[in-house]
């Protein structure tokens, strides 16, 4: 009698930065019998000749210098709106292909924040109810933008899970990475409508990216109620929010930070009120505490200890006068303050001066 093996779970990774192809790399060491299937999203069919460059693997550099390689990926790659798939004999010369439509159960996005919505469109017709997606990105708000623009009906739209990840990533060129600093992955499921907020299990109900992911050492990840992985999240995005702004307008590493204690302060005295504020987090027991001023500042100075002489991505991006995260990082302070009746004007003047220096003036009006 033949026995039929079940289908192993299909995961596909959308952006393949630096954290992308750290997702993708660590997916690939999912132990058996969680091991999934796991396709690479290429937004362009050149990435696929860069891809064979690579050896058709993505490497790893561990902080040990040991090199660890995974070449079971497949790849999918977008030209004239249609995603094709190509066959693992395929030349980068001649890319042999077959369009592809099924439905996609587990997506990880890995886009910088604001190329989210613009990445998913072309995906909108392979995500339903049944899927699952995993924002696994710097800065906050890109969900409520993907509900809005790409799924606005509650009932067809996928579940979504919050990732927070800490670790340091460096993408030394296409598919080759080197893990700089160890630390660790925080994922949350988000509740599908506001009468299961306070209930996360309800909310993306038992996806295979919460059980799989926590397996992998490398990857260090925990699955957390929606609620704890928000307010890891919002931490982080207080640092980001003093760090990066900051650093890119003075074209600096972390350590200049060092220098403007009195920003520190008001700018995270900002922050605070607004957390403190924020009707997700009313009547949760330790939020006063753990987002208090004078906590935020010794997150803060723990961390651009470590950090000092490190050049965050914001002053890369400015640098290459590429768009940067400003939106979804000080611009989600400067929204959720708006929300709840609580002036942002230092986060406000933040999101003005960067967007100016990127080019988008007319933009930077909505923060006047």
């Amino acid at each position: 009698m033949t026995t039929i093996q079940p289908r192993p779970p299909r995961v596909h990774v959308l952006g393949l930065g630096s954290i992308g192809s750290f997702a993708a790399h660590s997916l690939a060491e999912v132990p058996y019998p969680l091991t999934p299937s796991v396709t690479l999203l290429l937004h362009r069919s050149s990435l696929v000749g860069q891809y064979t460059k690579n050896g058709s693997r993505i490497t790893l550099e561990t902080r040990d210098g040991e090199i660890i390689e995974h070449s079971s990926f497949k790849l999918e790659f977008l030209q004239g709106g249609k995603w094709h798939s190509v066959p693992s004999t395929s030349k980068p010369d001649s890319v042999a292909s077959t369009v592809r439509e099924d439905i996609i159960d587990h997506l990880v996005v890995s886009v910088k924040g604001a190329q989210t919505v613009a990445a998913l469109q072309p995906l909108k017709h392979r995500l339903d109810a049944s899927s699952h997606i995993l924002f696994l990105q710097n800065g906050s708000g890109m969900m409520e933008e993907v509900s809005e623009k790409i799924f606005p009906d509650p009932q067809t739209r996928p579940s979504y899970i919050t990732g927070v990840i800490s670790h340091g990533v460096t993408l030394n060129s296409p598919f080759n990475i080197t893990h700089t600093g160890f630390a660790a992955t925080s994922l949350g499921p988000v509740p599908r409508s506001e009468s299961t907020r306070n209930n996360s299990e309800k909310g993306a109900a038992a996806s295979y990216l919460l059980e799989a992911l926590p397996l992998v050492p490398r990857f260090n990840a925990t699955a957390y109620s929606f609620l704890e992985a928000l307010q890891m999240q919002l931490e982080k995005l207080s640092v980001n929010a003093f760090c990066n702004p900051l650093c890119a307008l003075n074209n600096a590493k972390n350590k200049f930070l060092f220098t403007v204690p009195e920003v520190r302060k008001a700018l995270l005295t900002e922050i605070s009120a607004v957390i403190q504020a924020l009707p997700e987090l009313q009547g949760l027991e330790g939020v006063s505490s753990r987002f208090a001023i004078e906590k935020l500042e010794s997150t803060v100075n723990a961390i651009l200890t470590k950090t000092a002489e490190t050049t965050c991505s914001m002053v890369v991006d400015l640098r290459q006068g590429r768009k940067t995260e400003i939106k979804f990082i000080n611009g989600y302070w400067c929204r959720r303050g708006r929300e709840v009746g609580i002036p942002t004007p230092i986060n406000d003047s933040l999101v003005r001066q960067v967007m100016e220096r990127q080019g988008d003036s007319e933009l930077a009006t909505e923060y006047l």
